[in-house]
């Protein structure tokens, strides 16, 4: 490039060297690529998140594999199984014929008779396991098992028939299978049927109803026969070691069963997983609950109207869930609703006892529920309809996982879920199909994860996250609402207690602090952030949580104790001479540092004053909610923020007046005056918070149920101190280069105007450096947000839904850290962990997009100013 000189008419050649034009463009495409590169990253974390949690909300699924015609199309099946790898099924008919069935196209393995001089008239199978009991005419019942029975056959003892099996072949052999797993194995299942010796319950009366439930110490018999009398039998065994001899004890009760005229017989027996309770229903919808716990004097606990909402319909199924705790009731309606007892207050001065309650709510077709069948190892159900459809749910989220239509026209009489949840059969009047079946998570899903949902035996409907237990019939918990709230609640307290510090810190080391001391100051500030949150972790549990217990009141007193010692000790700064003033200015610092001592030994010396005052004595017992009155508690609470509310109008109205009177008498008069006027604020301030507490007694509140209860070590409190001392560096440091980078010349501009050094930072410089130091808040909020070591040492890791400042709670990368390395691989809790992960990426992404647009309203504010 060349431009010509007007004045002497030279023409100098200007031509940008090699090196500044590589320099440009290597520092071009590293700035395109880092650009590109960081929005990519963060971009593939969150596809990665959502990738790994999508498929919680996703429904079952579910493919056809066999439809077979069933032997004897004229009997209704009593009772259906299903082997765990899908091969084979048993089915039970009402005529007394157990057929063995090849489910592959539904060839008869193999036919046997159980109605051996009587008639079969009732069945009961168990949830889990293969036992069984069958109810005979002649009121007898047999107890058994009907299962199926494998086989481990080494190739080298195999017959020759086997040996051309390819792996995974089956072969019929008899009333056998054969599978060939691999070179060197076989596998041979077969139908094994085993029934005890009659048990005569009701002779000479039909058994109706029947149910059982079977343990290592003997077996339990509930039965309704048809001369109207509901029975319960139990047979004990003894095995004597010695002898080996074994022996049986026997105990009979007789149910006291309302009279129910006019309504017959009832239609359903249901006996409870522990053989406490037996529930006799009618097909109105009436149950009478008994409680068997001492059989010899059964009682009633209840009566309850299944159908009370809707008092047309009729019941037409009733079965319990797994565990035997719930009752699944199907109506004419086509809806099934899950009823189980909850603990409640007996209404005369008897002990507590339960009532039961209709918790979830499956809706179907407008056509009668016809079948019902639970899984033996989860909460899911499959419902057949009257109209030849069938459903899939999971009880406790109420998620439909799929639908299928079984039949067209005829109704579902049976259902079974295979042992692994793996497949499913249905069965009409002549027709049998079979589904292979992959719940995926049924557990999960948008209204589990973020609602309240009432879990069996819960008093109602709550937020709950607990993923494991040490049983192995728990059901899992995968509320996420417990861990975002710790999240919310350890970034608030944390926050409240940082913000104030770092920002005034930052405030006085930029605009009041000595040149000198600030060049030491800040970088030991800043060294502080260098500490490991492992560290300060192991101190907050090991060393502050026990110390704050041992002297809870003097830490209360603390927090009014230690500013009160600084405001005191500021106007004692005022009330000294002036030239002595100036002497001493080179120490004000340290004279700040000497307050905080002397408020230490006031908080010392005032908390038991305070825990009397207050607190009826003694703190953690009123905290309990054992002594005392909420007047206390909302007196300490409102006490600070009366203050600062009467400051501001009390302190302009006394202003005038004391400016008036202090220029003729001087700087101490003036400052004593203007000790007055704090003092004066401090009462009114106190009125006002003893007025409120006591309205608020008045209208019922207690901080006892909000923000204050039942103190525990590790609390919120600590954690607010410890992970508050961890982000207060952060905070300091940005907020501090923010309000030094305001340029001098507004500074010098304001002090030449006549302002003060305080109206100088307070309405000059923050306004200026407003969004830096919103920056330095958002930078620290995504610490406290983030933060896990710290959270998970000194918070107890307790997922609760409670305010209380001392009491524990559990956060989400908390709660990442400790379960992740733990669950199992594409399970549930695997993937509701990564959702939890998602939804931290959600909040801090929604949190700093607001951010932005703050911090371009105060840049904005700033370039008008």
């Amino acid at each position: 490039m060349s431009t010509g000189n007007p004045t002497s008419g030279r023409i100098r050649a200007k031509k940008t060297t090699w090196r500044v034009r590589c320099a440009e463009v290597v520092s071009r495409a590293l700035i395109t690529v880092g650009g590109i590169g960081t929005i990519l990253s963060v971009l593939t974390v969150f596809i990665f998140l959502l990738w790994v949690a999508l498929p919680l909300v996703r429904r079952a699924a579910v493919a056809d594999r066999a439809a077979v015609p069933l032997p004897a199309p004229a009997a209704t099946p009593l009772g259906i199984g299903l082997d765990e790898y899908g091969l084979m099924g048993w089915v039970l008919q009402s005529d007394g014929q157990l057929f063995n069935l090849d489910l592959r196209d539904g060839a008869v393995l193999e036919r046997r008779e159980l109605s051996a001089g009587a008639a079969v008239t009732a069945f009961s199978q168990a949830l889990t396991g293969d036992s069984v009991a069958v109810g005979f005419a002649d009121g007898a019942v047999r107890f058994g098992r009907i299962g199926f029975r494998t086989e481990f056959v080494e190739a080298e003892a195999a017959p020759d028939a086997w040996q051309g099996l390819a792996a995974g072949d089956v072969l019929r052999e008899d009333a056998t299978l054969v599978q060939r797993l691999s070179e060197s194995q076989f596998r041979r299942r077969r139908l094994e049927v085993v029934l005890d010796e009659p048990l005569p319950l009701s002779p000479g009366s039909a058994i109706a109803l029947l149910g059982h439930l079977e343990g290592p110490s003997g077996r339990l018999c509930a039965a309704w026969s048809q001369d109207g009398q509901a029975r319960l039998a139990q047979v004990t065994e003894r095995r004597n070691i010695l002898t080996g001899k074994t022996t049986q004890n026997r105990r009979d009760a007789v149910l006291p069963v309302p009279p129910r005229a006019g309504l017959g017989a009832p239609a359903f027996l249901v006996l409870s997983g522990l053989g406490d309770t037996v529930s006799l229903a009618w097909s109105d919808g009436r149950l009478v609950r008994f409680g068997t716990r001492d059989l010899s004097a059964p009682a009633v606990l209840e009566e309850v109207e299944l159908l009370s909402d809707h008092p047309g319909q009729r019941l037409t199924r009733l079965q319990p869930l797994l565990g035997g705790t719930t009752l699944l009731a199907g109506d004419s309606g086509g809806r099934v609703r899950a009823w189980f007892p909850v603990w409640a207050e007996a209404a005369g001065p008897a002990a507590s006892s339960t009532r039961l309650v209709a918790a979830h709510t499956l809706p179907g077709p407008a056509a009668p529920v016809a079948s019902l069948a639970s899984s033996a190892r989860t909460r899911l159900v499959a419902v057949g309809y009257a109209d030849g459809s069938t459903r899939l749910f999971h009880v406790t989220s109420q998620k439909e996982l799929a639908r299928l239509a079984a039949f067209t026209g005829s109704p579902v009489q049976a259902l079974a879920l295979a042992p692994k949840d793996d497949a499913i059969a249905a069965m009409s009047a002549d027709q049998a199909r079979l589904w292979s079946l992959d719940p995926r998570h049924p557990e999960a899903s948008l209204r589990a994860l973020l609602g309240p949902v009432w879990y069996e035996g819960a008093a109602g409907p709550a937020h709950v996250w607990q993923s494991t237990s040490g049983t192995d019939d728990f059901e899992p918990k995968f509320g996420l609402v417990p861990l975002i709230f710790g999240t919310i609640k350890a970034t608030v307290f944390s926050m409240v207690l940082a913000v104030p510090i770092a920002l005034l810190a930052a405030l006085f080391t930029s605009e009041f602090l000595p040149p000198r001391a600030r060049q030491w100051i800040k970088p030991t500030v800043e060294l502080m952030a260098s500490l490991p949150s492992v560290v300060l972790g192991f101190l907050a549990a090991l060393v502050i949580a026990p110390m704050v217990t041992d002297r809870l009141p003097v830490v209360l007193a603390a927090f009014y104790a230690l500013p009160l010692a600084c405001l005191l000790g500021a106007y004692a700064w005022q009330m000294l001479p002036r030239r002595l003033g100036l002497r001493l200015s080179r120490w004000r610092f340290l004279c700040i540092g000497a307050s905080l001592p002397l408020g230490a030994i006031l908080a010392h010396l005032s908390a038991p004053w305070l825990e009397r005052a207050c607190f009826a004595g003694d703190l953690k017992r009123w905290l309990d909610g054992q002594i005392g009155d909420p007047v206390g508690g909302w007196f300490y609470l409102l006490l600070g923020p009366s203050c600062a509310a009467v400051a501001w109008p009390l302190g302009r109205a006394l202003g005038a007046w004391v400016r008036s009177h202090a220029a003729q008498r001087g700087r101490a008069f003036a400052a004593l005056l203007d000790l007055c006027r704090f003092l004066a604020v401090l009462a009114a301030g106190a009125a006002v918070a003893l007025m409120g507490a006591e309205l608020l007694e008045a209208l019922g509140f207690d901080p006892r149920r909000s923000i204050l209860g039942t103190y525990v070590q590790r609390n919120a409190l600590v954690v607010g101190f410890v992970m508050g001392f961890a982000i207060i560096p952060i905070i300091y440091t940005i907020a501090e280069d923010a309000l030094a980078a305001v340029p001098e010349h507004l500074r010098s501009a304001s002090l030449g105007c006549g302002a003060t050094p305080w109206q100088t930072a307070m309405r000059l410089v923050v306004p200026t450096a407003m969004s830096g130091l919103f920056s330095a808040v958002m930078v620290g909020l995504g610490r406290a947000v983030g933060e896990t070591m710290i959270v998970l040492m000194a918070a107890g890791n307790t997922p609760v839904l409670e305010w209380n400042v001392f009491n524990g709670f559990r956060t989400l990368s908390a709660n990442l850290a400790v379960e992740l390395p733990e669950a199992v691989r594409d399970s549930t809790h695997y993937r509701t962990l990564f959702l939890a992960a998602l939804v931290l990426f959600l909040m801090t992404f929604v949190i700093n997009t607001i951010a932005e647009r703050i911090r371009a309203g105060f840049r904005e504010k700033a370039g008008h100013l």
